[in-house]
């Protein structure tokens, strides 16, 4: 076995590892590399959780679909390598070693699945290893009988290759983990109703939700300028506060704060109201060279909505005429205007009023109002 071609293969795992990218073909590709070398008919790494009797085969080689599936809907509690593997973590296991070719013959994977469908995988060369919440990161190679056990060179190339393949599996694994956590967090603040954006000391935009996008796309208050994405805000006096507030946030020096200003808009829409805050994550704190951000949060006053009735019901146990009233309430309507929209008399309206005040622990209306437009909104889902 040339060592050069070891050690290429040996450097693409992590390449592939590091790449983070269609994962799913790069490895069924590595894993029939990893097969041609060790003379293997067949290859599989999987993400188990052995405790619930689940498995999610990440990559395969030489494996139809349909086995795949009967693999993990049927065969994998009852795989015979797979419980010799997780008895011996971190280490590569070779059936040969461990498993009497006797048991093998007589086990219900082999005689189901591999001897008719897994091309006559008799012999396995793999091992699993410890990932965190009960999961196991499992690789297999699978081997017909007629082509016989894994022979001593084998098994030292695969010893010297085992670690690596561990390890750059485990590095993939984690970057998608963190790249799901990150999608999580990114539609998480799409869900909120009002703009955030992250800008560096020169405007540019760095990360913008939903909110902030649609503001930018009405150009009724602000805009972006230029290739680099920069921000500014169409009503001119504004802007140039904006960019005093941008100056502050963004200066290294004593503790800084946030500060706010109105930015006018088109003839029939309310100013937006923003907030320009200094923003330092600790993830930048130890870069070298990190200059400091700032985070804008934008309010557009149409935006906001008023709390559901549903929603009122359910925490305070107002009845669906007080829940009625209280929203109404929270979207600016007085008393008298109220009564006139729900086609009662004045006197029902304060009555009304009178007993949200009580259910919800309040005692005048402007405290009601206060906690009514404290409850936390999402915005509707695209």
């Amino acid at each position: 076995m040339p060592e050069d071609r070891l050690d290429a293969l040996i450097d693409d795992l992590y390449g592939l590892a590091a790449d983070g990218g269609s994962s799913e073909s790069g490895w069924e590709a590595l894993l029939a590399r990893v097969a041609l070398l060790m003379g293997a008919t067949s290859a599989a790494l999987q993400l188990a959780s052995p405790q619930q009797g689940t498995t999610r085969l990440l990559a395969t080689h030489n494996v139809a679909d349909a086995v795949n599936q009967d693999y993990a809907a049927h065969f994998f509690p009852r795989d015979i390598f797979m419980d010799q593997a997780r008895a011996m973590p971190g280490q590569l296991m070779l059936s040969q070693d461990h498993l009497p070719d006797a048991l093998v013959a007589q086990s219900e994977i082999y005689n189901d699945l591999f001897r008719h469908h897994l091309h006559g995988a008799f012999y396995v060369a793999g091992g699993v290893t410890p990932v965190g919440d009960g999961q196991v990161l499992g690789f297999g190679l699978q081997r017909a009988r007629e082509r016989g056990a894994f022979t001593a060179e084998e098994s030292r190339t695969l010893q010297r290759l085992w670690p690596h393949l561990r390890r750059a599996a485990q590095v993939q694994l984690r970057l998608q983990q963190a790249e799901v956590s990150q999608r999580l967090g990114f539609e998480a603040l799409d869900r909120m109703t009002g703009g955030i954006v992250i800008l560096a000391a020169d405007r540019r935009i760095l990360f913008m939700n939903r909110a902030a996008r649609r503001l930018l796309e009405e150009r009724s208050g602000c805009a972006t300028t230029g290739n680099g994405g920069r921000l500014r805000l169409t009503y001119g006096p504004a802007d140039e506060r904006f960019s005093l507030l941008l100056a502050q946030a963004t200066t290294m020096g004593p503790p800084r704060r946030a500060n706010t200003l109105r930015c006018p808009r088109a003839e029939g829409l309310p100013a937006l109201m923003l907030l320009v805050a200094p923003f330092q994550p600790q993830t930048m704190v130890a870069m070298p060279g990190a200059a400091p951000l700032a985070l804008l949060l934008i309010s557009d006053p149409r935006d906001v909505p008023p709390p559901l009735p549903d929603q009122l019901m359910a925490l305070f146990g107002l009845t669906p005429a007080e829940a009625g009233v209280a929203a109404s309430l929270a979207q600016g309507l007085s008393p008298e205007e109220v009564a006139q929209a729900r086609e009662v008399r004045l006197s029902t309206v304060r009555s009304q009023v009178q007993a949200l005040l009580a259910k919800t622990g309040t005692r005048r209306q402007g405290e009601l109002l206060r906690l009514l437009l404290s409850l936390p909104q999402a915005a509707a889902p695209d």
